[in-house]
């Protein structure tokens, strides 16, 4: 089943110095850097009344969230590969069996991004470009039950 472009996805990111600019509490590229980027959907976790918050558990306590469309995901990507004149192509799939205990009980909102042409993962300009734009960014200092 695929994925609307309109439907917001969530990526968590690590506190701390290399994955958050301190000084526009953003995320930095580095937030992005993994083979089969991970993120949630956060309208399947709302429609079965789950705040993002919730997920924020064991070694994901304290991370920050990085919103984008999966359109916003697919434009960047296609950006870059007109731009660099290479071959680069992501596709973006529900992947519920990826998800290990304890996150396994909300694996019906779990979704990744995986390079489908192009290098094994994602360029340096595909990272800088989804820290810089994404649509709505929660710091880890913000993140509490009314955050989410």
């Amino acid at each position: 089943m695929p994925i609307p472009n309109d439907d917001v996805l969530c990526r968590f990111i690590r506190p701390g110095r290399g994955y958050w600019n301190p000084q526009t509490n953003e995320p930095l590229q580095r937030a992005f850097k993994q083979v089969d980027l991970s993120v949630w959907h956060q309208g399947r976790l709302h429609d079965n009344g789950v705040a993002l918050h919730e997920l924020l558990i064991e070694n994901l306590s304290g991370y920050g969230q990085a919103h984008h469309t999966v359109q916003r995901y697919l434009e960047i990507a296609q950006s870059i590969a007109q731009e660099e004149g290479e071959p680069f192509q992501i596709q973006i799939e529900w992947r519920p069996n990826a998800v290990t205990e304890p996150w396994r009980q909300w694996r019906y909102a779990h979704v990744q991004v995986e390079v489908t042409a192009g290098p094994q993962d994602f360029p340096l300009e595909f990272r800088r470009r989804l820290a810089a734009n994404a649509q709505a960014v929660v710091p880890p200092a913000q993140i509490d039950g009314s955050a989410c």
